[in-house]
């Protein structure tokens, strides 16, 4: 029998990958389950792959002891289980999306070779911002972004032995890193350029992670910048833009990541409005055959619909299983979205959230409904202790935008159950049907999350509407006349109080009703909100017009008043009649005045009288505005007038395209602000609108020391 000679196999196809770390991984151990024939290449400059990037600050604390742990598989594990070549210490350095070919350089040897591809993965990743300012190139100053940084750090730890350490910037990796050093016996100065820590919450909550780190010896350092570093053959401190020193034998750089878009760009490829890598559900770009992933890639909100960047690894890791699918024939598998959940450990408090803000969501159009709501996490006779929950409702459709949680246990559960429903649409009524486990050591009867729907639906409705305790102030500083009801027991009331409440305790209210006026907006507190609600039900029943009550009661109050206490130093005596009016103007600028007028507003809005005209603002200047509490709603464009002029103690003129000639005495009041654009430096997107934020944010807190001192 004559041999049959069998035809040529059809050329296996080529998938490079170009990023070894989550996503590109991940792309390449699912096209591998899928497609046992195709060639899989994935070029890494670094020397590490797959690893925990989350897991850097607790290596460098010793909580984890070898950098081994946090990258447990390399290239030869990748090559014995799924065939897959890796090739680290290469990097891509151009590409040619007509020809589909890569160039590659050894960076070990310098060799520079050509590949070629049928799909190109972009799992590039994302780069530590380093801020250009001097010394910042000194021994002893890290960025901690890759193992190779946390072992640089570990090892600086090791040699020198400081005992001072600035940590910049306080995002997730700059408050581990400070938890971290801290628990180790390092004295730790956190410095932060915007109002509060943790951009990612409202400013209340983030207060309560504030207090946590200063409550275990960190010095917090707000509305403060970096403006050098000083040190001949190391760095010895932190200069800030005030003029002041900060002693340090170490500074770690924590000020945020850019993705890396430079390989995209040469392709060709469409950047997004945050400044990541446009991708469709499929994980695709605009250039054919060409996808993106990971922290390079831009997401959508599962809420709004609009471009949002979150760079983790969850969001990675799927982005990765999405690519590798679609890339071998998958259909089904489509990116759905994100909602930006997150979680940090700060000393004994775990910190997290998901969904929109209630600053975000008023950016975003809706009308918020806000619930504080504090609850222990499991049955208290077994131990369990606090968390407080904020969760924010659309007032006109009772949809779940988000939620914030605080609080040593039980945060992770309950913030994964509200991320679960928020993305699954639920409305805030949803929450009370949640058949949630129960048992004592695990949870109580009625889950927080019940809680949470609970006191929400009814505020929805209108039938027991909710007052926040900044709303409350700024009905009585418009001299609004709201009689105040402390429903606690009198020994309670006695040890502290809202200012002008009278005590009438639950008990006795139904007696003491007629010492109420029922015309009167009234509102209701407890300690915590539940029998604030009780009597808030009693009252309404007994004919009272209106009846709020005081979200998260006693409690969420004085945090707001020790807030407002710690936010400044700035004199909180001057007299209404004498506050100063501040006028900010712009042109052509995006909105800068609306958004230096939204944070002073937000920030002094009780000292000082703001007034804006020029071009109204933009919806990233909104929405960025908005992380840091502040909003532009209202905001319009709007023509200067000579009465705006005349009313103004200070004229700030943003921009260089103001001309303003104002005759005397007007002269004095003026002070132009020269906004750098970050847009010189190559930053776009978001991060560009967040540095010009940042810029105003500092100048307005300048200011308003100035006017106020």
């Amino acid at each position: 029998m004559s041999d049959i000679p069998m035809p040529a196999s059809p050329r296996a196809q080529r998938l490079l990958i170009v990023g070894a770390v989550a996503a590109g991984t991940s792309v390449g151990a699912k096209a591998r389950r899928n497609d046992e024939e195709m060639e899989i290449v994935i070029y890494e400059r670094d020397r590490d792959i797959s690893y925990s990037g989350c897991g850097l600050p607790y290596f460098i604390g010793g909580t984890v002891p070898d950098a081994d742990d946090l990258h447990p598989r390399d290239p030869a594990w990748f090559a014995k289980r799924y065939n897959i070549d890796i090739r680290t210490g290469h990097e891509v350095i151009s590409a040619d999306p007509a020809g589909r070919t890569l160039q590659v350089r050894d960076l070990s040897s310098g060799e520079v070779t050509t590949d070629r591809y049928d799909s190109l993965v972009l799992a590039t990743g994302a780069t530590s911002i380093i801020p250009p300012v001097p010394g910042v190139d000194l021994p002893g100053v890290f960025a901690l972004r890759s193992v190779r940084d946390a072992e640089a750090i570990k090892g600086w730890l090791d040699d020198a032995s400081p005992k001072q350490v600035v940590v910049v910037g306080s995002g997730f990796i700059g408050l581990e890193v400070a938890e971290q050093l801290v628990t180790s016996g390092i004295g730790v100065t956190l410095v932060e350029r915007l109002p509060q820590v943790m951009p990612a919450l409202d400013a209340d909550m983030a207060f309560r992670v504030q207090e946590e780190l200063e409550r275990h010896g960190v010095t917090v350092r707000l509305n403060t910048s970096m403006a050098g570093l000083q040190g001949d053959t190391r760095v010895c401190g932190v200069r800030l833009d005030t003029g002041e020193l900060i002693a340090a034998e170490l500074v770690i750089l924590a000020v945020g990541v850019r993705p890396n878009t430079d390989l995209a760009r040469d392709l060709g490829v469409t950047i997004g409005e945050t400044g990541a890598i446009a991708v469709d559900p499929s994980m695709r770009t605009n250039v054919e055959g060409v996808f993106a992933v990971g922290d390079c890639a831009e997401s959508y909100s599962v809420i709004t619909g609009r471009p949002l960047w979150r760079p983790l690894g969850s969001t990675a890791n799927k982005m990765g299983r999405i690519a590798g699918d679609q890339i071998t024939g998958g259909t089904t598998l489509e990116h759905r979205g994100i909602l930006g959940t997150g979680i940090v450990r700060v000393f004994e408090l775990a910190v997290g959230h998901t969904g929109l803000t209630e600053t975000q969501a008023r950016a975003e159009g809706f009308d918020p409904v806000v619930l504080h709501n504090t609850k222990p996490a499991h049955a208290t006779y077994l131990g369990g202790k606090e968390l407080t929950i904020k969760a924010v409702a659309d007032r006109a459709s009772g949809r779940l935008l988000g939620a914030q949680a605080v609080g040593p246990q039980g945060v992770d559960k309950r913030i994964d159950v509200l991320a679960t429903a928020i993305t699954f649409g639920a409305t805030v009524a949803d929450l009370f049907h949640l058949d949630l486990a129960y048992s004592p050591p695990f949870a109580t009867t009625k889950d927080p999350v019940h809680y949470t729907g609970m006191a929400l639906e009814t505020a929805v409705r209108g039938r027991a509407p909710l007052i926040s305790p900044t709303d409350l102030d700024e009905r009585l500083a418009r001299g609004e006349w709201i009689q105040i009801v402390d429903v606690r027991a009198a020994k309670d009331y006695a040890k502290g109080h809202l200012p002008g409440a009278v005590n009438i305790p639950l008990a006795d209210l139904r007696r003491r009703v007629g010492e109420l006026d029922p015309q009167v907006p009234t509102v209701t507190y407890c300690n915590k909100g539940v029998t604030g609600n009780a009597a808030q039900n009693v009252l309404l029943a007994l004919g009272l017009a209106e009846v709020m009550n005081l979200s998260g009661g006693n409690s969420t109050y004085q945090t707001h008043t020790r807030q407002l206490q710690r936010a400044t130093s700035l004199p909180s005596t001057i007299k209404p009649s004498h506050l100063p009016h501040v006028l900010f103007l712009c042109v052509h600028n995006a909105g800068k005045s609306q958004m230096a007028g939204a944070l002073m507003r937000h920030l002094y809005g009780d000292r000082i009288v703001v007034t804006t005209a020029g071009t109204g603002p933009d919806d990233a200047s909104a929405r960025i505005v908005a992380e840091l509490g502040a909003s532009t709603a209202g905001e319009h464009p709007k023509a200067v007038t000579a009465a705006m002029l005349d009313a103004a103690d200070r004229i700030i003129l943003i921009g260089p395209d103001v001309q303003l000639n104002p005759p005397e005495p007007l002269a004095d009041r003026v002070e132009r602000w020269p906004i750098h654009d970050p847009a010189d430096d190559g930053i776009e997107g978001d991060e560009r609108t967040r540095n010009i934020r940042d810029q105003i944010a500092n100048r307005v807190h300048a200011l308003a020391t100035e006017l106020t001192s």
